[in-house]
């Protein structure tokens, strides 16, 4: 699903583009989905949440390595008798996350990565038992989950098909992905207080649903390194276009050439703390 670390606004503002009007706003909402889409792979993960379900390998142990970054669990079920089945369901009192530091809903936190055995609880799950395929996680999925509340709230009733949301006031930009009640929805584009969203509706492993009038509207929004890496790469990616997109410009004046592989060096640094190497 297509997804943004930046808005169309943020990115035709003085300090970045400084371009008036809205003739470039789908093409320049593209370029930012493609560099969003460039960041995730070069992190080897997902700063957008979404929910879904994956089977993992029982190590044999107290820790249970997860192959994604983890928000939070919805249900963990266990193939006890290795027969295809996950019949025995593990309580939330049964594990702990980890590491238990991580605060996935902070600015400055990190998700969980694996799942540790409590010790002392009152369930009979004291290890992950040894076995391909021994473990169902069902959850939401993604580096952080940082919400916030806009000023805007629904303007009447939605059906779990409208592609069109009616907002009370201005606020939301494209680019956005906003939360009504908990189904997520895409912004392609705004005019005035009609919010055009991706569809069909249901993005992120997360059903359509109908939502109420005045109910409030929420968006998710990033770490600061990753929307400013998004900025400075649909930016200069932009600003390339005036030569064609080519790999090389050269500058009379001092000799200069510079050479454009994939994403900038700069851009780079503010992404590597952010790297998930395994």
């Amino acid at each position: 699903m297509p997804h943004a670390y930046l808005t169309t606004t943020t990115l035709k503002g003085t300090g970045a583009l400084n371009i008036d009007g809205t003739a470039y706003d789908a093409r320049l909402r593209q370029v930012i989905e493609a560099v969003s889409d460039q960041i995730d792979r070069y992190c080897n993960r997902t700063f957008q949440p979404f929910s879904g379900t994956y089977t993992v390998d029982g190590p044999g142990g107290t820790l249970l390595d997860l192959p994604k970054d983890l928000l939070a669990i919805g249900t963990l079920l266990e193939d006890s008798n290795e027969d295809g089945t996950f019949e025995t369901g593990w309580a939330t009192t049964d594990y702990f996350y980890f590491p238990r530091t991580a605060d996935p809903t902070s600015d400055y936190g990190r998700p969980y990565t694996w799942l540790q055995v409590n010790p002392h609880s009152d369930g009979t799950q004291d290890e992950f038992i040894r076995g391909p395929r021994m473990y169902r996680v069902t959850g939401t999925w993604g580096f952080l989950s940082l919400i916030t509340t806009a000023a805007p709230s629904l303007s009447g009733s939605h059906n779990s098909t409208t592609a069109g949301i009616l907002a009370s006031t201005v606020g939301i930009e494209p680019g956005m992905t906003i939360l009504i009640d908990t189904e997520p929805m895409y912004v392609l584009s705004t005019a005035t207080t009609t919010l055009t969203v991706y569809t069909p509706r249901g993005i992120n492993g997360v059903a359509a649903g109908t939502h109420a009038s005045g109910t409030v509207i929420q968006y998710y929004t990033y770490p600061a390194p990753i929307r400013e890496a998004c900025l400075v790469q649909s930016s200069r990616l932009w600003k390339r276009r005036e030569s064609g997109y080519a790999t090389e410009v050269g500058i009379p004046e001092t000799g200069q050439v510079t050479i454009f592989r994939g994403l900038d060096p700069d851009v780079k640094e503010l992404l590597t703390p952010y790297r998930r190497l395994h």
